[in-house]
């Protein structure tokens, strides 16, 4: 994936939220796959429930690898979703309005791909 694709994806996540506000919690967040640079407008709960499950997922590797954990813990680390709060990812325009903050969707997008 290029940079400019993984701008336009995290475009389109912020878009959902800017356009229908409604359909969200009080804090939600975009989810990134480092991994596979998936990207997702989630609930904050639901954040908080992925959370928990990658570590549940480890931990269940782990007891079921034996000494070999390192490698399920390393693989399973690497598919562990990042999360921001998608409100740091808009502008409010004079009218109340709001829209998808660019320079901030380009910045991220540069922390995963330069």
């Amino acid at each position: 994936m290029t940079r400019e694709e993984l701008v336009r994806s995290i475009t389109h996540a912020v878009t959902l939220y800017v356009d229908s506000p409604e359909y969200f919690d009080a804090n939600p967040q975009l989810r990134i796959n480092p991994a596979t640079f998936d990207v997702v407008a989630v609930n904050g709960k639901d954040a908080y429930t992925d959370i928990a499950d990658s570590v549940e997922a480890i931990e269940d590797e782990a007891a079921a690898q034996g000494d070999e954990t390192e490698d399920a813990t390393d693989f399973q680390a690497s598919q562990d979703p990042d999360f921001y709060a998608i409100k740091d990812y808009v502008v409010k325009e004079s009218n109340g309005k709001l829209k998808v903050d660019v320079k901030a969707v380009e910045r991220l997008a540069e922390s995963y791909i330069k």
